[in-house]
């Protein structure tokens, strides 16, 4: 080996060397989430059977039958959508990974991939306050691994960008508490009456129609006022 090999060999090397200590690409992290969001989403579907019918009326009454399961899989869609939309906006900050996110990850898509299971379990027993019980306690186990994701990530900015506003994270946090905690107690309204618990399921994913304050930038296409990218 010449000296100007063995000299870009120990580029080459101390290149990996750093690239290592900077911690793991999310490329794959980000492939893997999107994937399990997707077959999810598909398996939602996949729980409803259309009826037959000999006549429109008994068609009628076959399609009464399946109501809750169809505004059931509507809202599962919408709050897993969400789901996955929290998770595409963390992880346009976090810029590496390292194990133990990607054991949170790996939690988090556990948590995911309950819901079908969960949905279908409340659109076939919907006047059952345990139903009701299990998808709650499902969405919030959600929202806490979700929480404990961006904790973790942005704990001495240690998956993210050392500039990363600190309110900003702050701000992101308190929101994703608040999330867990709206489904616990939606968890807990199925025992006084069912019907008012599945209303709650419906009205927590319209909390995210219209785009919070520090993450409107990133899905407009209108000119960036401010972005928390430096501590203040």
């Amino acid at each position: 080996m010449t000296p100007d090999e063995f000299n870009d060999q120990s580029s080459i090397n101390d290149a990996s060397v750093t690239s290592r200590s900077q911690g793991l690409s999310t490329v794959r992290v980000a492939a893997l989430t999107d994937g399990v969001f997707a077959i999810v989403l598909t398996l939602l579907v996949l729980d409803l059977h259309a009826p037959t019918a000999t006549s429109q009326a008994q068609l009628l009454s076959h399609l009464r039958d399946i109501v809750p399961q169809l505004i059931l899989f509507v809202v599962s869609f919408a709050i897993v959508a969400v789901f996955w939309y929290g998770h595409h906006m963390e992880m346009h900050w976090i810029v590496r990974s390292d194990r133990v996110h990607l054991g949170i990850t790996l939690v988090f898509l556990l948590t995911i991939s309950f819901v079908p299971f969960s949905a279908s379990l409340l659109g076939k027993n919907p006047q059952l306050p345990l139903a009701a019980t299990i998808y709650g306690t499902n969405l919030f186990l959600a929202g806490v691994v979700r929480c404990t994701h961006w904790a973790y990530a942005t704990n001495g900015s240690r998956l993210v960008a050392p500039g990363l506003d600190r309110d900003f994270v702050r701000q992101v946090k308190r929101v994703f508490l608040v999330v867990p905690v709206l489904y616990l107690v939606a968890a807990g309204l199925s025992w006084l009456n069912t019907i008012i618990a599945i209303a709650a399921f419906i009205l927590i994913p319209l909390l995210y129609v219209k785009p919070a304050g520090h993450t409107r930038h990133l899905t407009s296409l209108r000119p960036m006022q401010s972005a928390p990218t430096e501590i203040n």
